[in-house]
């Protein structure tokens, strides 16, 4: 019978559903890893959430198919991937609504200075002087056109901004006033009041957005990173704040993470930083499922296509 692993805490009725709807398949769910590795040994199907190493790779010689549930595949071993043939499988589009939720939350906050009121509130400061903007014609920049890219650019778009996209393949986008290619990113950044952060960690993107990029923004825009904190140079943007070339940053995720408690973001006033949740959802795992059982269908049928198919050699 074939195996398929899941290597992460599915819950027990998910779990069911799948042996129920899949019997033809062995379902083994384990987290533990001293267990794992004779479990590898005959798997063919695997299910991962974050962390999948080369060492789990090298111990499942059957293994034909990863299916990951987070968007974000730098974290495994790609050219091994590729070298065996394995096909692999994410989970972009789970976190569309939720972070772009997160997005829209961010912009207004900073429109509206909560974050500097929330610190007046910590010292009981009474300050009526506190900038009161609004994000309705605002100038918004999306850097990746995915499906959360595509969801904040139609509800900021709904919410009367002018939205400016960047796309590896710079096509027509619904909600985007103009779509970028890579070569045009730093126009993008000089034309945004904010500009939000979405790009995946690859070769070609790590520290990319660096001191060239901060320097083209506005004084008054804002930097909203909610991509992969790799992709940038975090030491040119702890410069840009401290010297206020640009107005503040929203902060999700970070060059390491934990964010280390010796950084200097932690004591920026114009700074906001949460703890790498703003995909987190009640509905992740139902938006995971729906993924899972069509790609289940295509693999053990062999009709149809299966959906959310990572291009390795572009890293997503």
């Amino acid at each position: 019978m074939t195996r398929a692993l899941i290597n992460f805490d599915l819950a027990d009725p998910d779990l069911d559903r799948l042996q129920k709807h899949y019997p033809q398949l062995e379902w083994v769910r384990c987290t533990a890893r001293d267990k794992l590795f004779d479990l590898l040994k005959e798997t063919e199907i695997l299910l991962i959430f974050l962390h999948g190493d080369r060492e789990m790779l090298d111990a499942a010689p059957r293994l034909k198919w990863i299916q990951a549930i987070t968007a974000g595949v730098d974290d495994l071993p790609l050219a091994e991937i590729a070298r065996r043939g394995i096909r692999l499988t994410n989970g972009r589009g789970i976190h569309a609504i939720h972070m772009a939720e997160y997005a829209v939350a961010a912009m207004i906050n900073l429109a509206r200075g909560f974050h500097v009121m929330f610190r007046n509130q910590m010292r009981k400061n009474w300050d009526r002087s506190v900038s009161q903007q609004q994000i309705c014609g605002a100038t918004v920049g999306i850097l990746g056109l995915g499906a959360i890219g595509r969801e904040i650019a139609r509800k900021a778009a709904f919410m009367g901004m002018r939205v400016l996209g960047v796309r590896r393949t710079p096509v027509r986008v619904a909600d985007v006033d103009s779509v970028h290619g890579p070569e045009e990113m730093a126009f993008v950044f000089q034309q945004s009041d904010y500009v939000i952060n979405l790009l995946p960690c690859t070769p070609a993107t790590e520290k990319l957005i660096d001191r060239r990029f901060f320097e083209a923004m506005k004084p008054t825009a804002s930097f909203i990173n909610m991509g992969r904190g790799k992709t940038v140079n975090e030491a040119d943007l702890i410069d840009a704040l401290r010297h206020k070339k640009i107005k503040a940053l929203v902060s999700d995720v970070y060059a390491t993470e934990p964010l280390p408690v010796d950084s200097p973001l932690w004591d920026m006033e114009n700074v906001i930083l949460t703890p790498h949740i703003c995909g987190v959802s009640p509905h992740y795992m139902a938006r995971a499922m729906k993924i899972i059982e069509h790609n289940l269908d295509v693999y053990l049928s062999g009709r149809g296509e299966m959906i959310n198919t990572v291009d390795i050699a572009a890293g997503y």
